[in-house]
């Protein structure tokens, strides 16, 4: 769970540079329950993929997710992504062909040590944080007593809670004036993930960093999501756009709601834009 470090500015303004170009509109999305069927499905579909490439002449195509980079790396590279997108649950951004880390920003100690404080109170519910895989997430962690770490942690989470031991676990965390605790629909049925975070690096506040990076105003921007945390993203974007799968929180805030993912709905979205 070690943390990789931001690579040097002048690397990360160089490719920057190379990727600003005329193009004034974005779409931003999530991964899981949108670009892919989590757990079941691991790459995203060729459909999708050639999608993509139909539309990104006209559109920046950004990813906002809740995986970390080398959850998140094989999702993005399949898709063959070009532009900066979020990952880490809006903690970081991030070249995606290799995973340079060209903004990020960190829990103070205190509030991190606050709030695993917080989390022993529920020690059950394993914690992971930082750089982690999939199995990491699907099939490991430590519980929050025996957790120790040295150095910088960006992001924070407790896994698989129970629906109804949440309310209660965030309403706690929120008590700390420095975090953001973000409720993320899981990959296993009937629970939740916590993510908590700087109260400043959500989806909302990164997606507007992002576009400030990209010279995006919001009002060109779609974002299309399925899940809790999704919500930041949605207050983020212009043209909200919620899946089928979504969770009903999402979906009653959307502008619009198209199919579900495992009919790649996505894909058939941004093939409208692109007028096929």
């Amino acid at each position: 769970m070690s943390k990789k470090p931001p690579s040097s500015p002048a690397t990360s303004i160089d490719w920057l540079r190379k990727r600003l170009n005329m193009k004034n509109r974005a779409v931003i999305f999530d991964i899981d329950g949108t670009a892919i069927n989590s757990p079941q499905q691991k790459t995203p579909s060729q459909r999708l993929i050639n999608a993509i490439r139909e539309i990104e002449d006209s559109y920046y195509v950004c990813a906002a997710t809740g995986r970390v980079w080398p959850f998140a790396k094989d999702i993005l590279q399949a898709l063959n992504l070009v532009d900066p997108c979020i990952i880490s649950g809006g903690t970081q951004i991030c070249n995606p062909a290799d995973g340079e880390i060209l903004w990020q920003s960190d829990l103070d100690p205190a509030d991190f040590e606050t709030a695993l404080n917080i989390m022993k109170e529920y020690p059950d519910y394993l914690v992971i944080y930082n750089e982690y895989t999939e199995e990491d997430y699907l099939h490991g962690g430590t519980s929050p007593n025996e957790v120790k770490v040295s150095g910088p942690v960006y992001i924070l989470e407790q896994k698989f809670i129970p629906k109804s031991v949440a309310p209660e676990l965030v309403a706690k965390l929120s008590t700390i004036e420095g975090i953001a605790c973000t409720l993320v629909t899981a990959q296993k049925p009937g629970v939740v993930d916590i993510h908590v975070t700087n109260r400043d690096a959500t989806k909302e506040h990164t997606i507007a960093k992002l576009l400030e990076i990209i010279k995006v105003d919001k009002k060109n921007t779609i974002g299309i999501g399925d899940g809790y945390n999704d919500i930041h993203l949605f207050k983020a974007v212009n043209h909200k756009v919620a899946m089928e799968n979504a969770e009903a929180e999402l979906k009653a805030r959307a502008d619009e709601v198209i199919g579900h993912v495992s009919d790649d709905s996505f894909a058939r979205y941004l093939e409208r834009l692109a007028g096929k």
